[in-house]
């Protein structure tokens, strides 16, 4: 599902806010439609994790009013205006408390969140489909060039991020014999970081709230001359702004936490390519990986 309204950035597409969405309209719309576009603008927060019906009782308007507004913004439907919601709210705020507490509401109300595991799977492959959209393939071969030809590649993820960096770490290392995570390895960070150079390519992962460690390490990176590929959720995020190359991740989410469903597609995709352009040398690597493991019995590999 995409959003009608598109505005390009550094040639990325992205949905336009909804505030500006609304002032675009407003002078088109009816008093009831005009209520309603106010009431969302105001509280975009609680647009993006309740229901219409919700939404249309706390506003004394009627459920299909809103159906009628996302109509007349130019959205598709009343869940693609919802996603322009969630993309104002990431913008408002970053407290995972407000989150929950508009699901523990919702939920103790019977609304939507009765049927969480829907929403949530739902919204999961809109996240993985924006990301696809958005991502330019011109842009994903480029940085699997760059990470092919580096001496080093080192995966730069902290905090929210870290589990996706070491299993993006483990996967590359089946193949690959240059890869890092940073913070992960025996080696402390700054003994990691002290060897970057400018033959060495670093992927940063980071969303909002964006990660200071994260932060610290690219700009290290970026001072030794080490190629900077960011995977982030804004073209106008602070690790963007360090980075030779972005990918962006799309990170709406049911609950709490910011989707890293993205940045995991990146991030696979990226390692798919780089083995698919790979030579025999990868090829041998797999293999004696493959066997190393079976030897020493690290896998219940049943037929």
């Amino acid at each position: 599902m995409q959003l009608c309204y598109v505005r390009f950035r550094n040639g990325v597409s992205l949905p336009m806010n909804i505030k500006d969405v609304i002032e675009d309209r407003a002078d088109s719309l009816s008093p009831q439609l005009r209520q309603a576009a106010e009431f969302v603008v105001a509280n975009p927060i609680e647009v993006s994790f309740r229901s219409m019906r919700y939404i249309a009782g706390k506003t004394g308007l009627t459920p299909p009013t809103f159906s009628r507004l996302a109509r007349s913004l130019g959205f598709d439907s009343y869940e693609a205006l919802k996603d322009a919601c969630r993309l104002a709210a990431k913008d408002t705020y970053s407290g995972y408390h407000d989150r929950a507490e508009a699901l523990r509401v919702g939920h103790a109300a019977g609304d939507d969140s009765t049927q969480f595991h829907l929403a949530y799977g739902q919204q999961s492959m809109r996240n993985i489909n924006e990301t696809m959209v958005n991502a330019d393939p011109a842009v994903i071969d480029r940085v699997a060039e760059i990470a092919h030809s580096a001496r080093r590649v080192f995966i730069n993820a902290q905090m929210g991020q870290r589990h996706i960096g070491a299993y993006a770490g483990y996967v590359a290392s089946l193949a690959f014999d240059n890869w890092e995570v940073l913070g992960v390895e025996t080696a402390s960070i700054a003994s990691q970081a002290r060897r970057l150079g400018a033959e060495d390519v670093m992927i940063c992962l980071s969303v909002m709230p964006y990660a200071t460690q994260t932060l610290a390490l690219a700009r290290a990176g970026r001072e030794a001359g080490s190629r900077i590929i960011a995977i982030t959720d804004s073209p106008d995020s602070p690790l963007a702004a360090l980075a030779d190359e972005t990918l962006l991740a799309a990170t709406a989410n049911q609950h709490f936490f910011a989707s890293q469903l993205g940045a995991l597609y990146l991030l696979e995709a990226l390692i798919g390519l780089m083995v698919a352009k790979s030579g025999d040398t990868i090829q041998a690597n797999l293999k004696r990986t493959e066997l190393f493991s079976r030897l020493h019995g690290e896998y219940d590999e049943r037929t």
